[in-house]
């Protein structure tokens, strides 16, 4: 059993160092009727269809504001 110790230790290193490669998912991490705060990973085109949904459900559309690396922030407009 202690023979085989640096072996799983060795893998769970791997595996703990390949887990901050994989792509999030992007997110809504805050919003109300006016904003919405959309975190993302990668082409910041992965954020649009988070804030449309979001937008979406107060009948509004989103328009990129600004971002900041990991968040963009969009304006709810009126349609």
């Amino acid at each position: 059993m202690i023979s085989q110790l640096p072996v799983l230790l060795c893998v769970c290193a791997a595996l703990a160092g390949l887990s901050g490669c994989l792509s999030q998912r992007p997110f809504l991490q805050s919003g109300d009727i006016t904003t919405a705060e959309v975190v993302y990973s990668g082409d910041i085109a992965n954020a649009v269809p988070v804030a449309k949904q979001h937008c979406a459900s107060h009948a509004r559309v989103p328009r990129l504001v600004d971002t900041t690396p990991g968040i963009a922030y969009f304006a709810c407009d009126p349609p």
